[in-house]
């Protein structure tokens, strides 16, 4: 296996727990990060059948076959991880969390500087939103082996998470200096957006489809990318290119859950309010992620079937109690929830606090952070707070979209009406439950 193949291999294996770019706050497990192509990194000795070619149970068979027969094979427990992080990521089996974390453990005892069983660690630490640990892993492995293209790359990601987006950005322009692959520059596309230049973040993620490609990634991965670059068109508002996109990352990968949310987002910001229920009704019966259940709810309240709004919010707090008991903090995610439907607003102010505190820099926990005190009536704190989240010039239509509200609140008239405007011309379709409050507000 030439080394381009194995850097693309183990770049894309680090994001089966890592990063899911571009969605404005995300559970951990999904939307997905890039799909798992770990396994040719040993597929090439013989160790291993490639795992495109295998279903994920069988994948998860074969390997725990081996652990069976050899428990000192310290590789087939590392690759035993990597099936879970694939069933976890393919069907949102939080489940597969602790089933990786067992299997990750036992590799790191039998060979504790094992750089891939370490990533996995890396991973499983960071789809559990525990950064700054993730972090100091990453700084491990790159202790160990200098120059890793794995190391940075799980150090960039930790970097941006934690708000230390100069870091991240040297994290990633030495990622590139190796090579210029789809993984890396997804990564770069991801600062870029959060930079406030969508233009560019779409341009790389063009390329990084491209390079998907020609690369000859598996099915699911050319679907991930193009899920990717369809959620950067939807935040432009060019809903015609997203959809374009959505619907090519089926092509690639038939059924494909989260271009399936895609697609039903489009009908949702084009108030085909009959279509994205449809949609929305095949993602939950599949994955019921939260995000996607709190999404699902929305259309039904602006169908005015509230009804069903609410037998969907009332799943969440289920599905968020089996996320915490396999160790995955969310926090913020709960916090938005919370804030946006205007429940537990102590608790919403209260969580989104504990992130920001542990995650001082990251702009996505001021933005919520804001919102939770805006909507608990803590406006002059909120307005500080919604001043952090927009400090990278980020054009987010719903982080300009708080902004505005809280500006209104306090009476900064002229600021508001900046906000608002500049939300509803970026995306005038960015959010089923606030695209018409800020046109309303706009006008009043």
């Amino acid at each position: 296996m030439s080394n381009s193949r194995l850097l693309v291999a183990g770049l894309a294996l680090l994001a089966v727990a890592g990063i899911a770019v571009f969605s404005h706050v995300r559970f951990g497990g999904g939307p997905p990060a890039a799909p798992d192509n770990g396994t040719a990194t040993v597929a090439d000795a013989g160790n291993a059948p490639s795992g495109g070619m295998l279903s994920t149970d069988d994948f998860i068979s074969f390997w725990r076959r081996r652990v069976e027969s050899n428990p000192a094979d310290y590789i087939s427990d590392t690759e035993l991880a990597g099936g879970f992080l694939r069933r976890a990521r393919e069907i949102g089996d939080v489940d597969s969390y602790s089933r990786a974390d067992a299997a990750v453990e036992q590799a790191v005892k039998l060979n504790p500087k094992y750089e891939t069983a370490i990533s996995y660690e890396a991973n499983l630490q960071f789809a559990r939103h525990d950064f700054a640990d993730a972090l100091a892993t990453a700084q491990r492995i790159y202790s160990l082996n200098p120059g890793s293209a794995q190391a940075l790359a799980l150090i960039g990601d930790n970097d941006l998470e934690l708000g230390r987006y100069d870091e991240a950005q040297s994290a990633y322009d030495n990622l590139y200096g190796i090579a210029q692959t789809s993984p890396v520059l997804s990564r770069l596309a991801h600062l870029a957006e959060l930079g406030g230049d969508p233009q560019k973040a779409i341009g790389l993620a063009q390329q990084a489809v491209n390079g998907a490609a020609d690369a000859g990634a598996s099915a699911e991965g050319q679907a991930w990318y193009h899920l990717q670059l369809a959620n950067l068109d939807f935040n432009t508002g060019d809903l015609d290119s997203a959809q374009t996109q959505y619907s090519a990352s089926l092509e690639a990968f038939p059924g494909y859950v989260h271009a399936l949310a895609g697609l039903a987002k489009v009908n949702a910001a084009r108030r085909d309010y009959d279509g994205a229920i449809s949609l929305y009704r095949q993602v939950v019966a599949r994955q019921p992620i939260p995000e996607y259940v709190a999404a699902f709810g929305d259309v039904y309240r602006a169908a005015g079937r509230q009804q069903e709004a609410q037998q969907q919010y009332a799943l969440i707090g289920a599905i968020d109690a089996l996320y915490k008991a396999n160790g995955i903090n969310t926090d913020l995610q709960m916090a938005l929830f919370f804030a946006d439907h205007d429940l537990k607003l102590d608790d919403a102010v209260t969580q989104a606090r504990d992130v920001y505190l542990r995650q001082p820099g990251n702009v996505r926990a001021a933005d919520v952070l804001s919102w939770a005190l805006y909507k608990s009536g803590q406006y002059e704190e909120a307005m500080a707070y919604s001043q952090d989240a927009l400090r990278l010039g980020t054009r987010d239509a719903l982080m300009l979209f708080h902004a505005g509200m809280i500006n209104d609140k306090l009476g900064n008239r002229g600021a508001a009406r900046e906000y608002l405007s500049r939300a509803l011309e970026i995306n005038p379709g960015f959010s089923v439950l606030y695209a018409d409050q800020a046109a309303r507000s706009l006008d009043s």
